[in-house]
């Protein structure tokens, strides 16, 4: 298996299902002419865009070295993923004190998240299985 080719798949594929979102989103921006909601679709894109570039990495690196142990990278990866997404959504909320618009910006970044969660479980799943099948 070409891991760096699996990497760059990956990768593509994220950042073409991030910037549909983000463009989905603004799309909505202008129908409800809702400007305060930009901020909260770039911090949600830029969010996803780092954790999925380093998980990425991370999978290429640890299938390299020991893909014996891959299924605890998958748990520690999502549990960790997990984590950084409530201190970002704890920080904006410590920042911003209007109520009305933590709602909104958890609501878009649950989006992002659940979009990505949703791609990255599809798209180990296949390819672990299509590894077993080829070994």
């Amino acid at each position: 298996m070409d891991y760096n080719k699996v990497y760059k798949k990956y990768y593509k594929i994220s950042l073409w299902l991030i910037a549909a979102l983000y463009l989905i989103g603004m799309l909505v921006v202008q129908c409800v002419m809702h400007s305060s909601y930009i901020h909260m679709l770039t911090i949600s894109a830029v969010f996803s865009l780092l954790t999925a570039s380093i998980y990425g990495g991370a999978w290429k690196a640890i299938a390299i070295q020991s893909p014996a142990v891959l299924g605890k990278f998958y748990l520690a990866a999502s549990a960790l993923r997990m984590l950084l997404a409530f201190l970002v959504i704890l920080v904006y909320s410590l920042v911003v004190k209007n109520r009305q618009e933590i709602i909104s910006f958890a609501v878009i970044f649950m989006i992002f998240y659940l979009v990505l969660l949703a791609f990255d479980t599809i798209y180990f799943a296949r390819l672990e299985k299509n590894n077993k099948i080829k070994n």
